[in-house]
């Protein structure tokens, strides 16, 4: 196989080079795996859409008609330059017959695989892997800086800046899927307008679909015993598809975070130093955690989030409504917030 460094993959997938016969693309971004696909079709074609020069099949179609493939593969160009047998999809399963597609006399052909995430042992992976002419590009989420500079280059292609607030906002619920990080920030220019600086308020309107916005907003109000807003949060999140047991779960990630900022407030420590050791990095959670601790205490925290729990069994066991239950347990902690604030006034 031959080993691309990962600063070196962008570059590889411009101008794959005609050593390479064949690549595979996989992980758990499906939308970089589709970015980097691209990327090495359009460095092997002129023009992708040219049916002489691109033979695009999926998977199952793949498995269906395996001889296709080799054809496909062993199939000349009929006009100058590369063709590009491209496969969307694969499975691990079809190792054993990839690994003889692989053995054959291709010439000028780019097989070009996408698949998932695949395990070490893959026998799909250890296809490309043997191979001196073969390549495996793994596209894993991006984070951290990785992130930080995708975000960065869409901003620049979209023609629109960003504050810091709404920067790290971006960094907070985006990363997932490559696709869908290009898609949020292109949302995000049409929100502002060409040329615009972006805040954080413009982030969370235009980003407002958005998984992590979405759970967080209904944890923020839970949290702050803000009744009127759970119920306009959650009833969008569970029309979005969010699940009662995933919407349980990130409220009580979040009572911990709190339950942990509170005990170490209650033991000394200074409150900068207790949102640091619970992991708290995003102005917004911080801010929540703030207002949240002038309402709660850790005793209660720990109470509530056993409460979570017991909602969370529920809906495993019960065969009631998930919704109701998570409803119901979402509404009953917000009332002991607001209430607990009215009592210390």
């Amino acid at each position: 196989m031959v080993k691309i460094p990962k600063r070196e993959i962008d570059g590889f997938c411009r101008a794959p080079g005609s050593a390479i016969r064949a690549v595979l693309i996989y992980g758990p971004d499906q939308g970089l795996v589709r970015e980097r696909s691209n990327l090495l079709l359009g460095g092997a074609v002129d023009d992708p859409r040219d049916p002489f020069r691109v033979c695009d099949l999926t998977g199952e179609e793949a498995a269906r008609d395996p001889a296709r493939l080799m054809e496909e593969a062993v199939s000349l160009s009929m006009t100058d330059g590369r063709r590009v047998v491209r496969v969307r999809g694969m499975a691990d399963s079809f190792a054993p017959t990839m690994a003889e597609v692989l053995k054959l006399p291709t010439g000028d052909t780019l097989i070009l695989v996408e698949a998932a995430e695949l395990a070490a042992r893959s026998k799909l992976r250890a296809a490309f892997e043997k191979g001196k002419d073969t390549a495996a590009l793994a596209c894993y989420r991006d984070e951290g800086r990785d992130l930080e500079a995708v975000i960065a280059d869409e901003l620049s292609r979209q023609g629109i800046a960003a504050d810091g607030n709404a920067r790290r906002l971006l960094v907070s619920c985006l990363g997932g899927d490559r696709m869908q990080t290009r898609n949020e920030i292109a949302k995000l220019a049409l929100y502002v307008g060409a040329g615009q600086r972006a805040t954080a308020r413009d982030v969370e309107n235009a980003v407002a679909d958005s998984s992590f916005l979405s759970l967080e907003r209904i944890a923020h109000n839970v949290s702050s015993g803000n009744l009127d807003d759970l119920d306009r949060s959650l009833e969008r999140a569970l029309a979005n598809r969010e699940t009662p047991d995933t919407i349980l779960g990130a409220v009580r990630r979040h009572l911990t975070q709190l339950e942990l900022v509170l005990g170490l407030k209650e033991r000394g420590v200074n409150e900068a130093q207790a949102m640091k050791a619970a992991g708290v990095v995003h102005f917004r959670a911080e801010d929540a955690l703030k207002a949240a601790g002038r309402r709660w205490n850790a005793h209660l925290v720990h109470r509530a989030r056993n409460y979570l729990f017991d909602a969370e069994a529920q809906c495993r066991t019960t065969g009631m409504p998930d919704a109701t239950i998570c409803r119901r347990a979402l509404f009953d902690i917000t009332r002991a917030a607001a209430g607990s604030a009215s009592r210390r006034h």
